[in-house]
Parts: C-alpha cells; sequence; structure tokens
C-alpha cells in the first residue's frame, strides 16, 4: 500500500499509525508527492492512502488507479471541501488548499474510492460539498499512540543570539547541524535575530525564539532548563568588549555551558568545574557536547556548580531605581 502526504506532519501523527491496516494487509510505503509514478511502479500498488490534499504531480495516476478498481482513500481532518469554511482562513493558506483539493470536490469520484473523516461535524459537512457522487466515507475514533502524549525525552541545547552575533550564527551553523545528524535526542532552543531564523527553519529539531525585552527574557531564562548553553565568541574588536554575562544565563537555565576560550570567558569560567572552554573549532565543541549529553552525572555536577558559583557572585541590595 502507497501512502501520499505532503506535510500534515499533525494529521500522520494522530490518524495514520493503525490506519493502513484498513484498506490492505500489506506493508506501507511512502510515495513521492512531487513526482509522478510510471505504470511498472503503479500495477504495484494494492492501494493509496493520500493525507489530506491530491498531489498534482498523482492526479493523473489516481484516476488511472480508480479506473483499475484500486482503492484510493482520502483521509481528512479538516473542511477542506467545503469552499465556505475555506474562505475563512488566509488568503496564502485557502489558495494552498483549494489548489491541493478544494478544486477538485465536484469531480473527486474519479480521484479517489472513499473518504475517511475525523468528526461528525466534518461528515456532515463533506456530504454537503460533494452531493451525490457516491463517494463511502468512514468516521475514525480518536485513538492516537500513546506517543503523542508522552513524547520521547530529548535533551535541549541552547543559544541565545542577538543582531550582534553574526559571526558566531555563521560558525554555529556547522556545529549545530552536525549535532542534529549525529543525534535523534536533541532538541535546538534558539533565540535568533529577524535575517537567520530562516536558515535555521532548516535545522531539524529546531524551536525558534524571538528576541524578547530584557524583563520577558530574565523570566523565561529563569523558568525553564535545558542541557547545554552554547556560547560562543569569536575573535572580535566588538567582542573584547564584551563581559562573562552568559555564565548567568547558563545558571537560570540550569545548564552547563560551553564557551569560547578567549575573554571574558578564559580566566573566568573554571573549566571542567562550572563550564567548559573550548578552541574554535567546530569539531571540538561538537564532541564536547556529544560527551555531556552521554554523561548526565557529570552534566549535572557542572550545572550545579554553576548555578552556586553565580549565586555567590550575585548581591543581594534592592534595586535603587525601583522595580
Amino acid at each position: 500500500m502507497g501512502l501520499l502526504a505532503e506535510g500534515a506532519e499533525p494529521t500522520q501523527a494522530y490518524w495514520l499509525p493503525e490506519l493502513p491496516t484498513r484498506i490492505a494487509e500489506t506493508s506501507c510505503i511512502r510515495l513521492d508527492p512531487r513526482k509522478p509514478p510510471d505504470q511498472d511502479y503503479l500495477a504495484g500498488l494494492a492501494a493509496v492512502l493520500v493525507v489530506r490534499t491530491l498531489p498534482s504531480a498523482w492526479l493523473t495516476a489516481l484516476q488511472a488507479l480508480r479506473r483499475a478498481g484500486v482503492p484510493v482513500v482520502l483521509l481528512l481532518d479538516d473542511a477542506l471541501l467545503d469552499p465556505g469554511a475555506l474562505a475563512e482562513q488566509a488568503w496564502g493558506y485557502r489558495w494552498r488548499l483549494w489548489w491541493g483539493l478544494t478544486r477538485h470536490r465536484n469531480q473527486l469520484h474519479t480521484l479517489i474510492s472513499q473518504l475517511w473523516l475525523t468528526s461528525p461535524a466534518l461528515e456532515e459537512a463533506c456530504r454537503r460539498a460533494i452531493g451525490t457522487q457516491g463517494i463511502p466515507m468512514q468516521r475514525l475514533p480518536l485513538h492516537p499512540p500513546l506517543r503523542v502524549v508522552q513524547p520521547r525525552p530529548m535533551h535541549r541545547v541552547a543559544y541565545l543570539g542577538t543582531a550582534s552575533h553574526g559571526a558566531e550564527l555563521r560558525w554555529l551553523w556547522d556545529v549545530l547541524g552536525a549535532l542534529q545528524r549525529r543525534r535523534a535526542d536533541c532538541l535546538l532552543e534558539l533565540v535568533l535575530p529577524p535575517h537567520w531564523r530562516r536558515r535555521y527553519r532548516q535545522l531539524p529539531r529546531t524551536r525558534i525564539f524571538y528576541p524578547m525585552d530584557w524583563d520577558t527574557f530574565l523570566l523565561d531564562t529563569g523558568n525553564r532548563q535545558v542541557d547545554l548553553l552554547l556560547v560562543p565568541l569569536l575573535a572580535s574588536q566588538f567582542n573584547q568588549g564584551r563581559a562573562a554575562v552568559k555564565f548567568f544565563d547558563a545558571a537560570r537555565l540550569g545548564a552547563v555551558g560551553l564557551y569560547s576560550q578567549r575573554p571574558p570567558y578564559a580566566g573566568f569560567v573554571r573549566d571542567q568545574e562550572d563550564g567548559l572552554l573550548l578552541p574554535d573549532a567546530p569539531a571540538t565543541w561538537l564532541d564536547a557536547g556529544d560527551h555531556l549529553l552521554n554523561h548526565p552525572q557529570q552534566r549535572q555536577a557542572m550545572a550545579n556548580s554553576c548555578r552556586q558559583r553565580a549565586l555567590s557572585l550575585c548581591t543581594v541590595q534592592p534595586n535603587q531605581c525601583g522595580d
């Protein structure tokens, strides 16, 4: 059985795991929605499950499968066949959905043999939208796999950037890309200025934050926890004037900081005790982070030392300028 899905990851996560066996007692293979299949490939398909939209490259093939009597099932979890419901959406989103499915509603019976739907209201909307085309509909129970409530544990790796860190962000791209290729258990949490968000969104398992005002930033970093905080600082005249403030960011986040082995961190961070001082070689950073993620006791001890030292350096005097 073939699976055709362009994106639609949440739909697949909630509804897909046990569905293929409802169509055909056979293995499930993912089909490339961007390329039309050749005839020999089509002949080997016992059934096709399509998720949400009908790929343009497959329209002719789906019609051929229907004429040959091969089951083609369309899974919907939104009212994508209802032009009225679609009109409520933003223009760009509406256009993509109209092109991907809604425009086919009057000839849907030539493309699919069955509809699988996820709610009673959606079933009624689809009946109104496609009229008397005679397409059987089946409503699916909401019984997602356990992992949607209990996803696998992940390590969190953070970087807190601003517009003044362009050189560091260029350098960090290779390190984080290599980390995500090496490990499947890391969630990146990155504070990035606008110019860099589009690029870093390409990395898997990446959560991107907008830069925040100071009060929000302080509350955010003081009320979540990460495992590693990356603090590269390349050689530049501007960076020579910085202070070791990101040591305190690491303390608030409960993280081990990985710092460039130059001032202001060289001479301030106690290497291997409350942080790591590293040369600029990306492979060294990758291996050091990998080691700490694989050794939780060492990582926790260093994070605790960072926190305790940061607290010892803080004053308790009230803010003379008010809250």
